[in-house]
C-alpha cells in the first residue's frame, strides 16, 4: 500500500514527577492523549482528528507500563474518567491566548472547525518565582 511507517519507543518515564519550582508531586503523563484505545474511543464518538499539517498527522502513539506491559482497558477507563471529571473548558475566540503551567495542568483541545496553530514558550525568572521555590525535603 506504499505507506511508510516509523516505529520508535521512548524510554520509560515515571507518571508522577516533582514540579521544578515548587517541588510538589504532579501527574505528568500523557496516557490520556497517547493511548491508542482512548484515541479510537474518542474518534468513534467525535470523528477522526483533522490535522492539516505538522507531526500530529502521523503521531499515532500508544502507551505502555515501564516494563512494556499493556495498560488494561479498566485502568485506561479509570484514567479517562478521572481526567474528564476534572476538565475545565475555556471558551476561546480568534486571537485569544492561554498560558498554562505544563506541570500543573494537562491541556488539550476539544473538537473545533479550522486550523490548529499553537506556539510554545518557556518562561524563567518571572516575578514571584523565588518565593514559590521550596526548600529541599519540605515536600513529601
Amino acid at each position: 500500500d506504499n505507506i511508510k511507517m516509523l516505529q520508535a519507543r521512548a524510554p520509560s518515564q515515571p507518571p508522577i514527577v516533582r514540579h521544578p519550582v515548587t517541588g510538589e508531586p504532579t501527574w505528568f503523563c500523557n496516557v490520556h492523549s497517547h493511548s491508542s484505545k482512548l484515541r479510537k474511543d474518542r474518534e468513534s464518538k467525535y470523528g477522526a482528528e483533522r490535522f492539516e499539517d505538522g507531526a500530529s498527522q502521523i503521531n499515532k502513539s500508544d502507551m505502555f507500563f515501564g516494563d512494556d506491559g499493556d495498560i488494561t482497558d479498566d485502568d485506561l477507563k479509570e484514567m479517562d474518567d478521572v481526567t474528564y471529571k476534572n476538565v475545565q473548558f475555556v471558551k476561546m475566540t480568534e486571537g485569544d491566548v492561554v498560558l498554562l503551567d505544563n506541570y500543573k495542568c494537562m491541556h488539550g483541545r476539544n473538537v473545533f472547525d479550522g486550523t490548529r496553530k499553537h506556539g510554545v514558550a518557556w518562561f524563567e525568572g518571572w516575578e514571584g518565582e523565588e518565593e514559590m521555590k521550596v526548600a529541599p525535603g519540605s515536600v513529601p
